[in-house]
């Protein structure tokens, strides 16, 4: 069997060293082993900016509808993508949810900018969704709500088009009965 020579193992074991170091500078917590809580953290309404305003979506049939349209109830408006993971598997929790809940607030799930129509189209069929959905093609809804760029996102609206609460990243089924419940006195 040949040998390696010596400057590519040296060069070798360097890579490696420096990739080790940086995979734990990019990963350390910085001491802190305690996991993360398993809490919804909501921005309480006080600190929220946005309301439903003149935002539109476009249906996946290219129809613009005002977001503002909406009111008169509350609203539960989920942004999502179809290659975000977190959005896929929340997504039946939603379902849930807006079945037992009926007609008493209103879901509607937003494919983010750049979501390909249809694919998000293909997830909403593949993940057994049945609330609306459409699409935030120019990102205006998620702008005028404040809702950042991280996906997913949940924002609730008052009757009134008033951010309510808002809450980024993954939620079950059992945190969102609990944000309706807190903020809607909303139960199933």
């Amino acid at each position: 069997m040949a040998r390696l020579p010596l400057r590519v193992v040296v060069l070798s074991t360097v890579v490696a060293l420096i990739a080790a170091v940086a995979t734990y500078v990019l990963l350390d917590d910085g001491g802190d082993s305690t996991p993360p809580p398993d809490t919804i953290e909501l921005t309480p309404a006080e600190e929220t900016s946005g309301t439903a305003g003149s935002a539109t979506f476009t249906t996946f049939d290219g129809d613009q509808v005002d977001l503002s349209s909406l009111r008169g109830q509350p609203v539960l408006v989920n942004f999502f993508a179809s290659t975000c993971i977190p959005c896929i598997t929340e997504m039946p929790a939603l379902e849930e949810v807006h079945q037992q809940l009926g007609d008493e607030v209103t879901f509607l799930g937003l494919a983010a900018e750049g979501d390909r129509p249809e694919e998000a189209q293909a997830l909403v069929e593949r993940t057994g969704v049945t609330y609306r959905t459409a699409r935030d093609k120019d990102a205006s809804v998620m702008t005028a709500l404040g809702a950042g760029t991280l996906l997913p996102t949940t924002i609730l609206l008052g009757p009134d088009g008033e951010v309510l609460a808002r809450h980024t990243g993954k939620i079950d089924a059992d945190g969102l009965r609990q944000l309706l419940a807190d903020e809607l006195h909303v139960s199933t």
